[in-house]
């Protein structure tokens, strides 16, 4: 067992032992929100304040998600740091204490939960499709110890319900969380693509076209990045009627520089997701989740899979990955330009792929979620008051 095994499973236990602790809690008519990342739990609180607040409802913000606490100042929440074993005593306290606890990640806090049935826990997973493999199917598990898949199972199977956008992200949920009961899928879709339903605040003025570029993080080599085109490309080949935006993962970003691509290359990592696909032509991606969302606006994407031998052998990457995407897996530049000059033959596929993993987001996904959750509140305490 190496060092960081033992440490989590230290980690673990000490969990487990809290868990213990606060066993006599009695959970109270409220709800807790687990928050990493902050677009799905961002949908929830609008949805939460615009239907005047139906139950009580608790945020437990993590590192990445804490500007969220800013925008709404009116919901009670904490900040919590899983390292901090005070924060963490915080932390189970306050889901044992709700009868509801919404997450959106993998978090090892909500093993806690598995012998507790007064509590109820929802996986919100922070993206509406997949194209690389996780949970019980990343490739990684193979230099993992026993006891480290064993743990992995108890966190996922703390999950009494998952919300899913559609039956084929269903599917992989089944694969990759080990789920083997259809009635876990709550099919109201995916709260961060409601956003893509309301009309956008503002458009693209420029007389160039844009094409947004946004990789996903390679862990394995973040030094390395390549740009889909060259300036030369750019410039001559497509005759400089193409604006190039990059959105960087921020820890990309502090390795790459873009000097010397003024007018034909910009960078937008610090912009919104949201505002870019709204205001992008085309879409570059590779095996990232953002291609689910845009597809909900129907217009064309590519794919620039220079690394993809490389990629599936250390992340893995779906069964039929080529056959999935709404567009030809390009291996060089050369082969992405041809197909960007082809656009208009991809139309059909990026519609028929939007329709298959957008099948339950329909604009409406995070009152439906909110709904049954305060459906479940409020039942609980009809049978609490019949006793």
């Amino acid at each position: 067992m190496n060092i960081r095994s033992l440490l989590t499973m230290v980690y673990s236990v000490g969990l487990s032992l809290i868990g213990l602790m606060f066993k006599w809690v009695k959970p109270r008519d409220k709800a807790v929100l687990l928050v990493s990342f902050p677009d799905n739990a961002r949908a929830l609180l609008k949805e939460y304040e615009n239907s005047k607040k139906p139950f009580d409802l608790e945020v437990l913000y993590t590192r990445h998600a804490i500007p969220l606490k800013e925008e709404y100042p009116s919901v009670k929440a904490i900040v919590i740091n899983e390292k901090n074993p005070f924060h963490l005593i915080q932390a189970v306290y306050r889901m044992f204490s709700s009868k509801i606890v919404i997450c959106d990640n993998y978090f090892l806090l909500t093993s806690t939960l598995n012998n507790r049935s007064q509590t109820t826990c929802i996986q919100v997973w922070h993206a509406n499709g997949a194209l690389k493999k996780f949970g019980l199917e990343d490739v990684t598990n193979q230099q993992r110890n026993p006891r480290d898949i064993k743990r992995f199972k108890q966190v996922y199977r703390s999950f009494d319900y998952v919300v899913v956008g559609s039956d084929k992200m269903a599917d992989i949920f089944k694969q990759s969380f080990g789920i083997k009961d259809d009635q876990r899928f709550l099919r109201t879709g995916v709260p961060l693509t409601d956003q893509y339903f309301q009309a956008p605040q503002s458009v693209s003025c420029s007389n160039k076209k844009m094409i947004l570029y946004a990789p996903t993080y390679r862990d394995f080599n973040i030094e390395k990045f390549t740009l889909p085109f060259s300036k030369e490309q750019l410039s001559e080949d497509l005759k400089g009627e193409f604006l190039l935006h990059v959105k960087l993962h921020p820890a990309v970003r502090r390795h790459i520089r873009l000097d010397g691509l003024e007018g034909f290359v910009k960078d937008v990592s610090d912009l919104p997701l949201k505002e870019l696909l709204y205001k992008s032509d085309i879409l570059i991606s590779d095996y990232s989740s953002v291609p689910f969302e845009y597809a909900l606006f129907h217009k064309p994407m590519l794919f620039f899979t220079y690394d993809i031998e490389e990629y599936d052998e250390k992340r893995g990457l779906i069964d039929h990955f080529e056959s999935v995407i709404p567009g030809k897996a390009c291996r060089s530049r050369e082969m992405l330009l041809k197909e960007l000059k082809h656009l208009h033959l991809i139309g059909d596929k990026t519609k028929q792929f939007a329709e298959e993993w957008n099948q339950y987001s329909q604009g409406d996904a995070s009152r439906r979620l909110l709904e049954f959750v305060s459906q479940q509140i409020h039942a609980e305490c009809k049978r609490t008051d019949s006793v």
